[in-house]
């Protein structure tokens, strides 16, 4: 038999699924699949779902309508590599276009990174975590605490979440201000005396079917530790392409940003032709971003088990608490 995710409605179906935090309905989905190009109609769609059911690759939860099983994750993970090259770098940019954060108000959505620890190391992951927001290898110093029950984010017992800023805000808002954003590389970035210097490894966010910046921090190729603490390493971080025409308001933008409490971008290219290294095509300007998951990564560096869930929640910004408050 050939493997469902072959056939892209399908594909697709289960993808929907997998990034619902809530489950999905035939008309849901059918008007999910309408915005990635596929007319199906809602009838269709109930046909599928009773497919996917019996394969066990999904279940109805109560009249609730459908989530994905974990047979179903595992079988996307294993789905045709060419629809799952880019596969994150949409995710980014969906997570962009659904926040409404205004950087002159203070107020809307912003996605956020969350890291989930065990409860005794609380206390000392939040003080971490503010070393990281003194020495601006942080995005912003607010952050969401999630606790099990609280929200709808799922902890396990025993554990807490600690919700980051992450780098979709900034890409958010320069899209509220008519600024096109296209993020093309995620990479290893250089300190020297605490000033990000060059790139020493970099992944296309357009040829991985994973997230580059997890990839880095997994692999040890980051030295978070030796950045904060001493000002010279390496952490991870990521470059998106403007119009170069567009420059200087992306600068009054990222200023606004940082009045705001979001001091994530640390370089804009100009005439030059890379951004710390990086390539960047013709008359556009790239923006270097330190990753949200940048004090995730010191945690683990530190020796604290930590779950990083990349762009694992929505929370309104005003709702934030300031880290310098709960430690």
């Amino acid at each position: 038999m050939r493997p469902v995710t072959e056939n892209p409605v399908l594909y697709n179906i289960l993808k929907i699924l997998a990034n619902s935090d809530m489950p999905l309905g035939a008309k849901s989905i059918s008007e999910k699949l309408q915005e990635r190009g596929f007319s199906v109609k809602k009838e269709t769609v109930q046909y599928y779902l009773r497919m996917l059911d019996e394969l066990g690759l999904t279940y109805k939860r109560g009249l609730a309508g459908r989530v994905i099983s974990e047979k179903g994750l595992e079988e996307l993970k294993r789905g045709m590599i060419r629809e799952r090259i880019g596969s994150f770098i949409e995710t980014r940019e969906e997570y962009a276009y659904r926040a409404n954060f205004d950087p002159a108000r203070g107020r809307g959505l912003v996605s956020l990174n969350v890291g989930v620890v065990e409860e005794k190391d609380l206390d000392i992951s939040l003080e971490l975590i503010k070393r990281c927001v003194e020495v601006k290898m942080a995005m912003s110093p607010l952050v969401k605490i999630y606790e099990n029950g609280n929200g709808k984010l799922s902890v396990p017992d025993g554990k807490v979440g600690i919700g980051l800023v992450s780098t979709s805000v900034i890409d958010a808002a320069l899209i509220g201000s008519r600024i096109s954003a296209t993020p093309t590389f995620a990479g290893v970035l250089q300190y020297l005396d605490w000033r990000p210097m060059r790139f020493v490894h970099a992944i296309s966010y357009y040829g991985s079917t994973l997230d580059p910046v997890d990839l880095f921090i997994k692999s040890g190729l980051c030295s978070v530790r030796d950045a904060v603490e001493k000002g010279y390493g390496t952490i991870p971080a990521d470059v998106r392409e403007i119009p170069m025409i567009l420059r200087r308001r992306a600068m009054d933008v990222l200023k606004m940003l940082e009045k705001a409490g979001i001091n994530g971008a640390v370089y804009v290219s100009g005439a030059e032709s890379d951004a710390l290294g990086i390539p960047v095509s013709n008359y556009r300007s790239g923006v270097v971003v330190i990753a949200g998951s940048t004090p995730l990564a010191y945690l683990m560096e530190k020796g604290i088990e930590v779950d990083i869930r990349i762009l694992a929640s929505y929370e309104r910004f005003e709702r934030l608490e300031r880290i310098d408050e709960l430690v």
